[in-house]
């Protein structure tokens, strides 16, 4: 298809297939997990001003499950918080440069042969172009 493309008939690339005794084919596959954005909002009906949870931060290991995590939102600075199904909120810290503002719309990650998303291997993505490294993973507990 891609020979036909440059002005060749798919006929022609066939011919030159037949009359060839070694080709090689490549076929590659790329997976992109996204994690939509998840805002944080009010309780419906209440307008008076509630305290935010206060967190405590545990250590978790150096990968999550990518099957795991269903959204994210920017946090506190350079950070990002993934909710998983579990309803567990895990911070993800970026690398230096990176700013948590910018996964405003969500995040992209493309996925590791194992699964995985893991600190210093794999680069989260956002819309507007930025790919960061993460430093460390925390879960957040409440107190």
């Amino acid at each position: 298809m891609a020979y036909g493309a440059y002005g060749q008939s798919s006929s022609a690339l066939i011919d030159l297939l037949v009359n060839t005794k070694e080709f090689q084919a490549r076929v590659e596959q790329r997976v992109i997990i996204r994690f939509p954005n998840q805002p944080v909002a009010a309780a419906p009906g209440k307008t008076d001003k509630r305290k935010a949870p206060i967190y405590n931060e545990e250590k978790i290991g150096k990968c999550l499950m990518m099957d795991r995590i269903v959204a994210s939102r920017p946090g506190p600075k350079n950070s990002l918080e993934l909710v998983t199904r579990e309803r567990q909120l895990i911070r993800a810290y970026l690398g230096d440069g990176c700013l948590a503002r910018e996964f405003y719309a969500g995040a992209y990650v493309e996925r590791s042969k194992d699964g995985k998303l893991c600190v210093d291997r794999d680069l989260m993505h956002a819309r507007t172009g930025a790919k960061c490294e993460i430093d460390k993973f925390r879960l957040l507990v409440p107190e």
